[in-house]
């Protein structure tokens, strides 16, 4: 009984999810761009969520920005770094269709990230707990065919 509850705690330590809080003041959207337009230091970005609803949001020099590139790179960064190569960045994003995520305080972006982007750690869990799942499925399977072979063998 004690290995069927430490195999039991075992595969729930993988299957515990993880939840991103923001904070109080911040609120999360995910969304596409549906348009992009540059402004002085800042870029105004026109995102739409999955349920219709349009949100107007400025990404200001102090946004964290985290953007797939069209070759796949991770580019992390700020505007004041580089507007126009950011810039370029939301535009084939909006092109694209490539899911987005901001957490906006008012109308302004604190953060923005490709949606694609996950935690590895996150999908390791899922894929341990699969496997797990798996070999007991493949082990349960071998026990069985074995204990009918012993029925068989006793038989003759």
């Amino acid at each position: 009984m004690k290995k069927i509850a430490l195999i039991l705690l075992f595969i729930s330590s993988f299957i515990s999810s993880q939840t991103l809080y923001a904070q109080d003041t911040d609120q999360l959207v995910n969304g596409f761009i549906k348009d992009v337009t540059l402004e002085d230091i800042n870029i105004n970005l026109f995102l739409v969520d999955n349920f219709g609803n349009d949100f107007i949001l400025e990404i200001t020099p102090e946004t964290e920005i985290g953007i797939e590139t069209q070759s796949g790179e991770r580019w992390v960064g700020n505007i004041s770094e580089n507007q126009d190569y950011v810039f370029n960045l939301l535009e084939e994003a909006q092109h694209s269709l490539e899911p987005m995520t901001a957490k906006y305080s008012g109308n302004k972006i604190t953060s923005i990230v490709s949606y694609e982007s996950s935690n590895i750690k996150n999908n390791l869990g899922y894929l341990a707990g699969s496997f797990i799942f798996l070999a007991i499925l493949f082990f349960g399977y071998i026990f069985i065919i074995n204990n009918k072979l012993k029925i068989l063998s006793s038989k003759k």
